[in-house]
C-alpha cells in the first residue's frame, strides 16, 4: 500500500501510481468538521492543524493544504487587518499610500511578524502528525498578489501604467518577502508551496502586461524557493488561464492549477513536457451546489479527458467553499480512487 505523498511523487517524477493523487484546495471547509469558526481556525495554529487533519482523516485524499488568506504577508509587513468571526483576515487599507511609502518596508521576520508565525506553527503540527504519509502544502502570495494586498487593487492597476519602473521595485520586494516566507513554512515541514497568484489572471489583467511585468519576478520565487529546498512549487492562478499556461510554465514552476473554466486537456498541451496540472472540478457548481452524482461524474469526465496526455492532479478548481457538503467531498476522493480501476478493467476487457 501506498503513501499519498508516494503516489504524488511518483505522478510528478511521470511514474505510474496506484491512482491519480487527490489533493483539493481545501482548507476553511476543514472547519465545519470540528465545528468552529474561521476565525478561530485564523488564530489558532493548533486549531488550524486539527481542522486539516480532521479534513484529510475523513475524506482520505493524498495532500494537504494550509492558507492564511490573501492578507498574511501584507498584515505582517504592517498592514492593518480586520479578522471577521468567521472569515479569514482582510486588509482594512493600503499599507503604501503613496509610491514612497515603499522605502520604509522591512522584509519581515517569520516567527514574530503577523501571524506568520503561528502560521509556520500549524504546518509543523501537521507535518509532525502526518508528514510521512500525507503531501503537505503551505500557502503563499506571489508579487503581484501581495503587491496588491499592500497598495491596493485599483492603485496596482495604475501604477502598472503611470509608474511601471517603481512597480517592478515593489514586485522586487514582495518577491523577497515570498522566498523569507517560503523558507520558513519549508523548515516548518512542508513539502510544496502554492503561490497564490489570482490577480495573474487574464480576467484581471491581460496576458501581455502578465508577461512584461509579473512573469519574470514569479520566476525568482520559483527559483529562490527551489534554492530553498522546496520540491514543489505550484502556481494557483484563477480563472480562463489558457492565454498565460505557456508563460507560468517558463517560469519554472513544478505545477500550475487550473480553474474549472479551463480545458484540461488543451491545458496539458500548453504547459508542456515539464510542467503538471492540479485541477479542475467546479467548486461551486459541483461540489457546493452539486449532489455526489454530478461529482462523480465530473470526475470521470475530467480524468476520461486528460488520459494518456500529461500529469494531473485531482483537485477543485479552486478554494473549497466553507459550506460544502462533505458528502460532495467524499465522491470526489472516492471517484479518482475508482476511475484507475474503471480503466484497468475497460482495458483488460477490450484484450483479444
Amino acid at each position: 500500500m501506498t503513501t499519498g505523498i508516494e503516489r504524488v511523487r511518483a505522478t510528478l517524477s511521470g511514474k505510474p501510481a496506484a491512482h491519480v493523487p487527490i489533493c483539493p484546495i481545501l482548507h476553511t471547509m476543514s472547519t465545519r468538521l470540528l465545528g468552529c469558526s474561521i476565525g478561530e481556525y485564523a488564530t489558532n495554529p493548533r486549531l488550524m492543524a486539527d481542522c486539516v487533519l480532521a479534513a484529510y482523516r475523513a475524506f482520505g485524499y493524498d495532500g494537504i493544504q494550509l492558507s492564511l488568506g490573501v492578507a498574511a504577508e501584507a498584515e505582517a509587513l504592517g498592514s492593518r487587518t480586520h479578522q471577521p468571526e468567521d472569515g479569514l483576515p482582510a486588509v482594512v487599507a493600503p499599507l503604501l499610500q503613496c509610491p514612497a511609502d515603499l522605502t520604509a518596508l522591512r522584509l519581515p521576520n517569520p516567527e514574530r511578524d503577523g501571524r506568520l508565525g503561528m502560521f509556520a506553527e500549524a504546518v509543523a503540527h501537521v507535518s509532525a502528525a502526518v508528514g510521512r504519509e500525507a503531501w503537505i502544502i503551505a500557502t503563499l502570495r506571489g508579487p503581484l498578489l501581495m503587491a496588491t494586498q499592500l497598495r491596493g487593487i485599483e492603485h496596482m492597476l495604475i501604477d502598472l501604467i503611470e509608474r511601471p519602473a517603481w512597480a517592478q521595485e515593489l514586485f522586487a520586494f514582495t518577491t523577497q518577502v515570498g522566498i523569507v516566507c517560503g523558507r520558513a513554512l519549508l523548515q516548518a515541514g512542508a513539502h510544496a508551496i502554492a503561490i497564490g497568484e489570482a490577480t495573474s489572471s487574464p480576467e484581471f489583467i491581460s496576458p501581455a502586461m502578465y508577461r512584461q511585468h509579473v512573469a519574470d519576478h514569479q520566476r525568482q520565487l520559483v527559483e529562490g524557493l527551489h534554492a530553498a529546498g522546496c520540491e514543489t512549487t505550484i502556481m494557483h492562478i484563477c480563472g480562463q488561464t489558457e492565454p498565460i499556461i505557456p508563460d507560468v510554465a517558463a517560469t519554472g514552476t513544478d505545477v500550475m492549477d487550473i480553474d474549472w473554466q479551463v480545458d484540461p486537456a488543451r491545458a496539458l498541451e500548453l504547459a508542456g513536457p515539464r510542467m503538471a496540472l492540479r485541477g479542475n472540478i467546479d467548486p461551486v457548481g459541483a461540489l457546493l451546489d452539486g449532489t455526489p452524482e454530478l461529482v462523480e461524474q465530473r470526475v470521470n469526465e475530467l480524468l476520461t479527458r486528460v488520459a494518456g496526455r500529461g500529469r494531473l492532479l485531482l483537485s477543485s478548481g479552486c478554494d473549497v467553499p466553507p459550506n460544502t457538503p462533505p458528502e460532495n467531498i467524499r465522491a470526489l476522493v472516492q471517484a479518482g480512487r475508482r476511475f484507475q480501476d474503471l480503466a484497468r478493467s475497460t482495458t483488460n476487457n477490450t484484450q483479444p
